[in-house]
């Protein structure tokens, strides 16, 4: 058994039964985070509601559109 503190809510969490709760940075693999499962879902959450706001993400098309412009300096 492996008690840790999530880091924004300072709620105790059994390592054993969350296993999910350690957050790796992909840039960075000694950069973890450790969040309990309401906050997970929370992030979760905020993220969808930011694409959802947002349209979402260029799609690969629009992305070589874009990028085609660029370079023959076509303006839109």
């Amino acid at each position: 058994m492996s008690i840790v503190v999530c880091e924004h809510c300072d709620r105790y969490i059994d390592s054993d039964d969350d296993g999910d709760c350690f957050i790796d940075n992909p840039y960075d693999s000694k950069d973890t985070t450790i969040l309990c499962e309401p906050c997970r879902e929370k992030a979760y959450e905020r993220a969808q509601e930011r694409l959802m706001e947002d349209g979402g993400e260029p799609s690969l098309i629009e992305q070589q559109r874009a990028a085609y412009n660029i370079k023959h300096g076509i303006r839109s």
